[in-house]
């Protein structure tokens, strides 16, 4: 079997080279912008450019713009004819080193949609020149998801999150493939706003006044895009909108407010908010440790305040201050609660803020995932 003739280097004069007119490479971040010009400082254009026989540059438009910088009058090229320059551009782009998983996956699927409007095209023409009816023409070619990221060298997870973000975002898809974004972190905020899209609007709170107000804000953590923040799960709200939702509490009323672990003075200002006074607090125990910064956390806290004159719960009424359930679903809490709410005030009024589904039988809701 005979071996390819290695492809022959030339040496061609700097100003007659010129970037090829696709411009949707990413483009060296500062840092390794300066590096290139550098190293090519101290030893020159050490890979030839690939270019075709009249000077374009389908590989090598950074070192190119080194050289220029540099103010080099001669660089060595190696002369080729690819059947496809765009393609040949991308492919021998997803082959650098520099770029990130990310960037590798978005100009992966940069090409596959290339080709499959290549072929689309060419199969329109072949449809529009054929007069046999009789002939069929084959759809344009899809790759798997798989075999995207086997051209990416990435995972599939990856090439699913870029693909959805390429989908959805064109200008978020932009940054992913500059390399200013990861592709989990910009999938994360597009299915936010997916999901945040299909909520509707808020409705307005009930009029009330009710005797007993059951709430479980959607606290705001810090990081919105970090991986376990709750924003992920449903919209979250900043602490100055919870203090001024002023539910519709008679005169004379009792708060139960879940808080977070590393919130409770905010829940607390919350309480102070709307017109109640902290009193004591439940705490619900899980099975099992969960995450945290400061301690792994298998407890919540359910602040109870009140506001006016309540009569107490009878004492074989009250509730244990332990709350002993399973875990649910992100951020649900037991039913159990309800039903010691119930207990220890059968005949109040009821209202729950920020509820989710189905009211239960003798309470209202509120929230943009209540059904009511």
């Amino acid at each position: 079997m005979n071996a390819k003739p290695a492809l022959i280097i030339e040496w061609r004069r700097t100003e007659t080279l010129r970037p090829h007119g696709h411009t949707e490479l990413p483009l060296l971040d500062e840092h390794s912008r300066a590096a290139l010009v550098d190293d090519v400082g101290k030893r020159g254009i050490v890979e030839p450019l690939e270019i075709t026989a009249d000077g374009t540059v389908l590989n090598g438009r950074e070192r190119l713009t080194a050289a220029t910088q540099l103010k080099l009058t001669e660089l060595p090229v190696r002369i080729i004819a690819p059947a496809d320059e765009v393609e040949h551009i991308i492919l021998a782009a997803l082959q650098r080193r520099h770029l990130s998983a990310s960037q590798r996956a978005a100009l992966a699927l940069e090409l596959d949609r290339y080709r499959e409007l290549k072929e689309g095209a060419r199969d329109r023409q072949l449809q529009n020149l054929n007069k046999d009816p009789e002939v069929e023409v084959l759809p344009p070619r899809g790759k798997t998801r798989d075999h995207v990221a086997r051209w990416a060298g990435v995972s599939a997870r990856t090439v699913q999150d870029v693909a959805t973000v390429q989908q959805h975002d064109p200008d978020l898809f932009a940054r992913i493939k500059a390399g200013e974004v990861a592709a989990d972190l910009a999938a994360r905020k597009v299915r936010r706003a997916l999901r945040d899209a299909q909520l509707g609007d808020t409705p307005p709170l009930p009029n009330g006044p009710f005797e007993l107000v059951y709430a479980d804000p959607p606290w705001q953590l810090g990081n919105p895009d970090g991986v376990n923040a709750p924003e992920n799960h449903y919209p979250t709200m900043p602490l100055r909108e919870i203090k001024d939702l002023q539910p519709h509490a008679s005169d004379n009323a009792v708060l139960f407010l879940w808080a977070v672990n590393c919130l409770v003075p905010e829940a607390l200002q919350v309480i102070e908010a709307w017109g109640f006074t902290y009193k004591t607090n439940l705490v619900w125990v899980k099975p099992g440790i969960g995450l945290g910064y400061w301690t792994r956390n298998r407890h919540e806290l359910l602040l109870f305040a009140t506001r006016g004159q309540i009569d107490l719960p009878e004492p074989q009424q009250r509730p244990d201050s332990v709350i002993e359930a399973d875990r649910g679903r992100h951020s649900q809490k037991p039913s159990l609660v309800y039903e010691l709410i119930e207990t220890a005030y059968p005949r109040l009024s009821k209202l729950e803020l920020f509820a989710r589904g189905q009211p239960r039988t003798g309470w209202q809701t509120w929230g943009n995932q209540a059904n009511q």
